[in-house]
């Protein structure tokens, strides 16, 4: 066999291997990316549900000593912004006591992008700090206690807290305000949560 027969026969191995090369990396890569982006939308699926509470269930336990039980629940709201899904969570309280109990809750700490409201020194009290969540933004908060009094042994209420801020919330100047407030916030403190808040939720057991 000639030197150019050989040489050709080279050049066309070359090019099948070249052709194989680079059909299996085109397929490796496609595999990869496929792989992150599936990789990518399960982890955005799971951010997008928000930050929970810190608990789900509180069994509430009494002792002889005190008839009052105390726990802080802290919610963090990702982001806020008009159109925004609803964002809602809950915590089951249980009461494992021989006795009923009264169950109230109390906001302690409010923080909206960079602007804290405390109870602490008297600043706000709950019911301000509730109203102000109300009536001075264009998104919505909403606390509720399922029941007030709980039986014993097992006895259970639930506390729920949802926010809303929706596409059109019929005031465009605090729509475009707080909007552009988000936006600043975000940018300047990102991974920070927009809202956050501090809920005291007690436990008061009945004597009689």
């Amino acid at each position: 066999m000639d030197n150019s027969k050989k040489k050709n026969k080279f050049i066309e191995l070359l090019k099948i291997i070249f052709k194989r090369t680079r059909l299996s990396t085109i397929l490796l890569l496609l595999i990869t990316f496929a792989s992150s982006t599936f990789a990518w939308f399960v982890y955005a699926t799971k951010v997008s549900t928000g930050i929970t509470a810190h608990i789900e269930a509180w069994n509430i336990m009494f002792t002889n000593e005190d008839n009052t039980v105390e726990e802080y629940i802290n919610f963090y709201i990702p982001s806020l912004y008009p159109g925004m899904e609803d964002y809602a969570d809950s915590i089951s309280a249980y009461n494992l006591g021989e006795k009923a109990a009264k169950v109230y809750y109390e906001i302690v700490r409010v923080r909206v992008f960079s602007t804290v409201y405390n109870i602490e020194g008297g600043s706000y009290s709950s019911a301000q700090m509730e109203s102000i969540l109300a009536n001075q933004f264009p998104f919505h908060t909403t606390f509720s206690l399922e029941n007030t009094e709980i039986s014993s042994n097992s006895g259970r209420t639930t506390f729920s807290l949802n926010v809303s801020w929706p596409f059109e919330s019929n005031n465009d100047a605090l729509d475009t305000y707080w909007g552009n407030e988000s936006y600043t916030y975000s940018s300047n403190h990102p991974g920070e949560p927009s809202l956050e808040i501090v809920v005291k939720i007690s436990a008061v057991q009945k004597n009689e």
